[in-house]
């Protein structure tokens, strides 16, 4: 492997010369020295659009059903019963639903 280097160093000085051997070597660092820059530049905004999508996602306001046929979107009435307390084991949807709402009554009164 180290002779690959030498040999590789030794064609560069007999292709360019040199004189012009540190001008490569430099005009190299300062490419890589670019690049490496463009790539911290490009992680960071990658972060900071990660940032944003979880702050837009976190911000969004949960969405809430109404009780009592006014649902304002599908909910899971035996997960809304089990939460209660409410024992779902034999019974309907329809049931759960007269329990949740008669639950939900007694605790507004």
């Amino acid at each position: 492997m180290n002779e690959w280097i030498v040999v590789g160093i030794i064609a560069v000085v007999l292709l360019f010369g040199a004189s012009k051997v540190p001008q490569i070597a430099r005009s190299f660092g300062q490419a890589m020295g670019e690049f490496k820059k463009a790539q911290r530049e490009a992680e960071l905004d990658l972060k900071k659009f990660e940032e944003s999508v979880e702050r837009e996602v976190e911000e969004q306001p949960k969405p809430r059903a109404k009780v009592a046929g006014k649902k304002t979107e599908e909910v899971n009435i035996r997960q809304g019963a089990r939460y209660m307390d409410i024992e779902t084991e034999g019974k309907t949807d329809e049931e759960l639903k007269e329990e949740v709402e008669a639950k939900l009554k007694a605790a507004s009164t």
